[in-house]
């Protein structure tokens, strides 16, 4: 089976509320891989067909303040894209440091 395309639907839930409080401005957290596109096919290396390890990621504008950052990521499509039945979570990681990265293994 080659690769499939996967939406890979991450989430960054922090330890810090998501927007100040007293009406500051919204956060612009971003989170990404330089190992694909975003909305782009996942490599096979990362998948199941291929060494199944973790692609790299990264994030940024996390704001001031923040204590640590929770991560989790699920497939919505799993386990076929064409005919979805749950949401696959792959990952869960808590109490990361908001400086910190994934690494590829």
């Amino acid at each position: 089976m080659g690769v499939r395309a996967l939406t890979l639907a991450a989430g960054l839930a922090l330890a810090a509320a998501a927007a100040p409080a007293g009406g500051g401005k919204p956060m612009s957290l971003e989170i990404r891989s330089p190992a694909f596109a975003n909305g782009g096919e996942i490599p096979q290396r990362y998948t199941c067909d291929g060494a199944d390890v973790s692609p790299p990621l990264e994030w940024s504008g996390v704001p001031e303040g923040t204590r640590s950052l929770a991560l989790i990521v699920d497939d919505p499509d799993a386990p076929d894209p064409d005919n979805p039945r749950m949401t696959w979570v792959h990952w869960v990681l808590y109490n990361l440091p908001p400086d910190s990265t994934v690494s590829s293994a």
